[in-house]
């Protein structure tokens, strides 16, 4: 497409008619109004909540209007938006500075002993809470709207880039892996059976199990 300068002058724009005859009359318009400015006090963008919700509810608006492509919307938002701010904030995360929440005091390198020089402990400046608040909507919108592949490729990198740094998150033990006297229950795992160590044979008599516990690691 051209860029809209490039026909500016074929177009009637409000600008043009400033100190004119026809700057109060004569403006196509398609819904009648009384006052041009009217309109709702807070946009959906500051009502709206999460970002998944803000990002849900332009995308349903962009399936129902038939001159929008909803995936290049995507695409745009992805490469423009988050992927900017998620490469930003991770770059930030890394080179961050700390503060002592004391004296306010600033360290680009946390001092030998762990704390400020005045005994008080440091914080740090930018929170991994930032650094991932896009990353979960991204990962979303590509894998449910169909990007380029290559787009995913760079949304997995920075998922990659991510994970080496704070990790996966690791989920807490079930309940029902305890026995009633509150012990954790053994692990049962089939051995190979090719393998040269001698296979135990269970609390039941069965062979081709192995009993390991938590402890044994």
């Amino acid at each position: 497409y051209r860029h809209p300068k490039d026909i500016q002058s074929k177009m009637d724009l409000v600008a043009d008619r400033i100190k004119s005859l026809l700057q109060y009359e004569g403006f196509g318009f398609t819904h009648d109004t009384y006052d041009i400015a009217e309109g709702p006090d807070e946009s959906a963008y500051k009502t709206l909540e999460t970002m998944m919700d803000k990002m849900t509810a332009q995308l349903e608006l962009a399936k129902r209007i038939r001159a929008v492509d909803e995936g290049d919307v995507v695409h745009r938002v992805i490469t423009k938006h988050f992927l900017p701010d998620l490469i930003g904030n991770l770059k930030s995360f890394s080179g961050q500075k700390f503060r002592c929440t004391k004296c306010a005091e600033s360290y680009r390198r946390v001092p030998l002993s762990g704390h400020c020089y005045c005994g008080n402990k440091l914080n740090l400046t930018v929170y991994e809470a930032s650094v991932k608040k896009y990353l979960e909507v991204t990962s979303r919108i590509g894998r449910d709207y169909g990007v380029s592949e290559y787009t995913q490729q760079r949304i997995r990198l920075i998922e990659k880039s991510i994970t080496s740094i704070f990790g996966e998150e690791i989920s807490s033990t079930p309940l029902d892996s305890y026995d009633e006297g509150g012990e954790e229950q053994s692990l049962e795992l089939h051995s190979d059976p090719d393998a040269d160590d001698p296979v135990e044979e269970g609390p039941s008599g069965s062979e081709g199990k192995r009993t390991i516990c938590l402890d044994d690691f």
